[in-house]
C-alpha cells in the first residue's frame, strides 16, 4: 500500500547548519543532532525520543513528525528567528563554518508557532556569512574556520544556489536576507 504525501508543494523556511569536513568534503550538519545532510539526497526525519518518554507522554511509537511530539526536521518562518535559535548552540569543535539557508520541507508537515516540522527536507539555497572580525569579539557570528569563499565552493555540491553574504552580526545577516521584514 502506498501512502500519498500530505502536500505536493513544499513548505520553504529558514534553517542554520554547521559545516563539517568529512572525507575531505564539506557537509551540512544539523545543530542539535549529529545529522549529516548529503548532497542530492533528502534528509528524512526520525523521532529521537526514547520509547519510555513516548509512553510517559501518551504517544505511541510513530513516524516523524507527529503532531503531539516535537520530532521532525525544523524550519523557521523568519531568518531572524532561526538565527536567534542558533545562538543557543555552540559551534561544534569539528565545524569549519556556520551557514544559514532556505530549506524545503515536504511529505508530512506539521505547522508550528514560527515555522514547521517536516518529514523530508533538502536545502533550497545556502548563505555563507563572512563574519567580519568585529563580530567575532561580540560573539554573534563565530569566526570562520575556513574562508567563506572556500566554504561556498565546497557547498556547491548540494546543487542549490550558494551566496556569500558580507556581514558582521546575525542581526545584519537577517536584515540582508529578509530586508522587507527587518524590524
Amino acid at each position: 500500500m502506498s501512502i500519498a504525501p500530505d502536500t505536493l508543494v513544499p513548505f520553504v523556511g529558514w534553517r542554520v547548519w554547521d559545516v563539517v569536513e568529512l572525507d575531505d568534503t564539506l557537509r551540512l550538519c544539523s545543530l542539535s543532532f549529529w545529522t549529516i545532510w548529503l548532497p542530492g539526497r533528502e534528509t528524512c526525519a526520525v523521532c529521537r525520543r526514547a520509547l519510555v518518554d513516548l509512553h510517559r507522554a501518551g504517544i505511541v511509537d510513530h513516524p516523524a513528525p507527529h503532531p503531539l511530539c516535537t520530532c521532525g526536521v525544523y524550519a523557521a518562518s523568519r531568518a531572524s528567528h532561526v538565527l536567534a535559535y542558533a545562538r543557543q548552540f555552540r559551534r561544534r569543535s569539528d565545524s569549519v563554518h556556520r551557514v544559514v539557508g532556505r530549506v524545503r520541507l515536504w511529505g508530512s508537515v506539521v505547522e508550528c508557532e514560527g515555522g514547521w516540522r517536516g518529514e523530508l527536507a533538502y536545502p533550497a539555497a545556502l548563505f555563507v556569512p563572512t563574519g567580519r572580525a568585529r563580530a567575532w569579539r561580540s560573539g554573534r557570528i563565530a569566526p570562520p574556520g575556513r574562508p567563506a569563499e572556500e566554504v561556498a565552493r565546497g557547498l556547491s555540491e548540494y546543487g542549490v544556489p550558494v551566496e556569500i553574504v558580507d556581514c558582521a552580526t546575525d542581526r545584519e545577516l537577517a536584515e540582508l536576507l529578509e530586508p522587507e521584514k527587518a524590524t
